[in-house]
């Protein structure tokens, strides 16, 4: 079985959604799908229009429009126009791909972009379309949409996600609270399904450092939603009091970054580093280096429905976890078993919780605990299996 994904973009660039869908290829291609990837006008290739990764091919369709790169900065609403009408010829490009390959199913992911161009597809083919939602992405939207021309921007992209959800033959979502955001949206049940986010085992290298005091960390994008302002004044904090030296390395880009180096350069803060883009082959480079990942998400509703990847890479990579209580990060840490929860923006419970660690040092437990959860329930080979009964299921051969 032939399974064409459409991806708005993908490796090299490292985002969770990428490597979700790196990990997602690669799991397909293991349990016997046949599988390829199209990625937006958005994303520039490599070297030629097919870049080979992980021995899966990825087509791209790149417009050479510099100012539609995918960036987090801010687009105007002319862009915005601009970018939209990409969806013509893209839809087109993954038309042509779709039939000259005898894709026997068209698996777009989040957002729209892809989702309706995959649809367009599939009703030309005649075959069944996926649409996999990974997060309510309009709500990363909600605090910039503050005139009432933005609000009914935002207001078309709630809708018109929505309807692209109703007219895929089936809708993946990758969490139970998505799942049931989906369902107040009036999807089918019968047409939803979750696959949650995973770990590939497989191409995790042996990480373990060597520092003589524990060393804290972030890796992956820098971007508001994150907290990230609140760690580093909370490191400061600690600094000043003089009960604490260990170091923070943050390891990533985004709009965010600018306002993080005012921070330390404000502050004179001596015990942060911004470490910068990673590479994905790299990755495991920066996890060498820190002991402790922290995840401070801010508490918001695109938080408490999105279920991170990066903690359950940390702790594959036999990491200790803290992390904020919001929703999607409670769904896969056990406070004070398989890593630590404190209260989201609550730098006083943060502050704690980082004396605690470095007083009590890392817990072989739960350090073994917490790869366990990952080696038994989050591995995506299972759910490789699992996206292959659903394609069965949607072509009639189970």
């Amino acid at each position: 079985m032939k399974i064409l994904h459409v991806l708005y973009q993908s490796l090299p660039d490292t985002a969770g959604s990428s490597i979700r869908s790196r990990d997602i290829l690669m799991s397909q291609k293991e349990v016997g799908l046949d599988v390829l990837a199209i990625t937006s006008p958005f994303q520039k290739s490599l070297s030629e229009d097919v870049d080979i990764i992980n021995d899966i091919s990825y087509y791209r369709t790149y417009s050479n429009d510099e100012s539609l790169k995918i960036s987090e900065n801010k687009k105007s609403f002319f862009t915005k126009i601009k970018k939209a009408f990409q969806i013509f010829t893209f839809a087109q490009d993954v038309y042509k791909l779709a039939k000259k390959e005898n894709a026997d199913v068209i698996h777009a992911h989040a957002t729209f972009f892809c989702g309706l161009a995959a649809k367009y597809a599939s009703l030309r083919l005649g075959v069944p379309c996926v649409y996999e939602v990974r997060s309510l992405w309009e709500e990363r939207r909600k605090k910039l949409s503050t005139s009432l021309f933005e609000k009914i921007q935002l207001a078309s992209i709630t809708f018109i996600e929505t309807l692209t959800m109703k007219l895929s033959t089936n809708v993946i979502a990758i969490n139970k609270n998505l799942y049931e955001n989906l369902l107040n949206r009036n999807i089918k049940k019968e047409k939803l399904h979750i696959v949650a986010n995973a770990v590939n085992l497989n191409i995790i290298k042996d990480t373990k450092t060597d520092n003589k005091k524990l060393v804290f960390g972030y890796i992956g994008s820098i971007s508001p939603i994150e907290g990230l302002d609140l760690l580093i004044e909370t490191f400061n904090d600690l600094e000043k009091e003089g009960n604490f030296d260990n170091k923070l390395l943050i390891y990533g880009s985004g709009t965010e970054l600018p306002k993080l180096e005012q921070i330390i350069k404000d502050n004179n803060i001596k015990n942060v580093e911004l470490k910068g883009h990673v590479k994905s082959e790299d990755i495991y480079t920066a996890y060498k280096t820190i002991d402790v990942i922290v995840n401070p998400r801010k508490k918001s509703k695109i938080a408490d429905t999105v279920t991170p990847l990066k903690p359950l890479e940390a702790m594959g990579n036999k990491k200790l976890v803290l992390a904020s209580d919001v929703g999607g990060m409670k769904e896969l840490i056990e406070n004070e078993k398989t890593g630590y929860l404190f209260k989201a923006d609550d730098k006083e419970d943060l502050k704690k919780y980082l004396l605690k660690i470095n007083e009590d040092g890392i817990s072989d437990k739960f350090i073994e605990d917490a790869y366990n959860y990952v080696k038994n329930e989050k591995s995506w080979l299972a759910n490789g299996e699992k996206y292959k009964n659903i394609y069965l299921d949607l072509k009639g051969l189970k």
